[in-house]
C-alpha cells in the first residue's frame, strides 16, 4: 500500500480572537404553545470551548484540563445583550423581542402555534464602550412548528428487580424499573421525532438559621429529574454511537427518523429507573445528639414519584443538530480524529433555530 499527502501552511495575519469577532449564535426551539425565547451568544474559538462531557452546572472543564467553578460567569459575558431581534410569523406578523437579564434571553409575546412559519432575524449591537461594530449582516434562520404527534400508553407495571442499577457509570439508587407499552399512532406527516422518557422523584433536605436566642429549623423540597431510558428496539438503534455517554447506552439515540413508522401505528417498550423518593423530616438528630421536632413545620407539597413520557415532533434541521451533537459528545480529543460539524440552518451566523411540538402523559408509581 502507498499513501501520498500533501500539507501546507497558511499564514493568518491578526490575531485568534478576531476569528470569531463579529459572528453571534443562535439557540432557539420554537415549541408549540410555549411562550417564544431566543439565545444569542457571541462566536468562541474551538479552543475555547467547554469540553463534551457531562459536568456539573456551576463547573465548566475545558479542553487544556482547566476547571472553571465560574462557568455561569463565563456564559454570562457570552450573551449577546444589545442585539436588535425580531422574530415573523408566517410572513405576516412581527414582534418584537427583548433582552431579560434574570433569564439571559430575549422575550416576546409571541407563542408558537402548529405550523407555524417562525423567521428569526437579529443584527448585532455595540460591544464595548468605544462603540465598536460588529458585523452588520443580520443573522436570520426559519422553522416551521410541526404537526402534533400522538403517543398512547398501552401498559405499564413495576418490575422490582432493576438490571440497570450500575450500568455506564451511573448509579440508579432504586430497585425497581417501570417497563413501559407504547404506541405511536399518529404521525401527523411529520418525520422526524425525540422521545423523553422522565423519571421524577421529589426529597428534602434539612436547614438551620441561628440568631442570638434559638434556632429556627425547616425542610426544604427539592426534585429528583433523570432522563435516561433503555430500550431493545430498532427504532433507538444508530449505529455510529459507538460509545456509551453519560448513562445513555452506545449505540442508543432516543432522536429518530419515521422510516420505521411508515405512516403507521409503531408499538414498542421501554424501560425507566424508578427515582428515589425521600418523606419529609418530621425530627433531626443533631451533632450534639439532641432531636429536633420538625412536627411544626407548614404542610409541604406532595410530589408523587411518576414517569413523564413524551413524544416530540421536531423539525429536521433540529435533528440533525442532535445527531451531531451526539456524535460531538463522544467524539475523541485526538488531532487525528474525524472533525464533528455541529449542524445548524443559520444564516451570516452560527446556531440552529428549530421547532417542536409534542404529545405529553404522566404516569404515577404508588409511593
Amino acid at each position: 500500500m502507498c499513501c501520498t499527502a500533501c500539507e501546507k501552511v497558511l499564514d493568518y495575519e491578526g490575531s485568534l480572537e478576531d476569528l470569531s469577532k463579529g459572528s453571534m449564535v443562535i439557540n432557539a426551539v420554537a415549541v408549540a404553545d410555549t411562550p417564544f425565547v431566543v439565545y444569542l451568544t457571541y462566536a468562541d474559538r474551538a479552543d475555547k470551548a467547554i469540553v463534551k462531557r457531562y459536568v456539573d452546572f456551576a463547573t465548566a472543564m475545558y479542553q487544556d484540563g482547566k476547571s472553571d467553578y465560574q462557568s455561569n460567569e463565563y456564559l454570562k459575558n457570552k450573551q449577546v445583550t444589545n442585539a436588535q431581534v425580531e422574530v415573523q410569523v408566517n410572513g405576516q406578523t412581527t414582534y418584537p423581542m427583548t433582552f431579560d437579564e434574570n433569564s439571559m434571553c430575549y422575550k416576546s409575546i409571541y407563542i408558537p402555534q402548529e405550523g407555524d412559519h417562525v423567521v428569526v432575524k437579529a443584527k448585532m449591537g455595540v460591544i464595548n464602550t468605544e462603540v465598536v461594530l460588529m458585523n452588520e449582516e443580520t443573522l436570520t434562520a426559519e422553522a416551521t412548528v410541526p404537526a402534533k404527534p400522538q403517543i398512547e400508553i398501552v401498559g405499564h407495571e413495576v418490575l422490582a428487580e432493576n438490571p440497570y442499577k450500575y450500568i455506564n457509570d451511573l448509579r440508579f439508587e432504586t430497585d425497581s424499573i417501570m417497563r413501559i407499552q407504547l404506541r405511536i399512532k399518529n404521525t401527523g406527516g411529520n418525520n422526524y421525532y425525540r422521545l423523553r422518557i422522565r423519571g421524577i422523584g421529589m426529597g428534602y433536605s434539612i436547614g438551620g438559621v441561628s440568631d442570638s436566642f434559638t434556632t429556627h429549623w425547616d425542610t426544604h423540597p427539592h426534585y429528583a429529574i433523570q432522563d435516561i431510558f433503555f430500550s431493545d428496539d430498532g427504532l433507538f438503534m444508530d449505529s455510529r454511537l459507538t460509545t456509551n455517554f453519560g448513562g445513555w447506552p452506545a449505540f442508543f439515540s432516543n432522536v429518530f427518523s419515521g422510516q420505521l413508522l411508515s405512516g403507521e401505528d409503531y408499538s414498542f417498550e421501554v424501560d425507566s429507573p424508578k427515582v428515589p423518593y425521600s418523606p419529609p423530616y418530621r425530627e433531626w438528630m443533631t451533632k450534639d445528639g439532641d432531636t429536633v421536632d420538625l412536627s411544626h413545620v407548614n404542610e409541604i407539597p406532595f410530589l408523587p414519584t411518576q414517569v413523564a413520557v413524551e413524544l416530540e415532533a421536531i423539525t429536521e434541521d433540529y435533528y440533525h443538530f442532535l445527531k451531531s451533537v451526539e456524535l460531538f459528545r463522544i467524539a475523541n480529543d485526538d488531532a487525528n480524529s474525524e472533525t464533528i460539524l455541529i449542524h445548524g440552518n443559520a444564516v451570516n451566523g452560527w446556531g440552529v433555530l428549530g421547532a417542536i411540538s409534542y404529545d405529553r402523559h404522566t404516569i404515577y408509581y404508588d409511593n
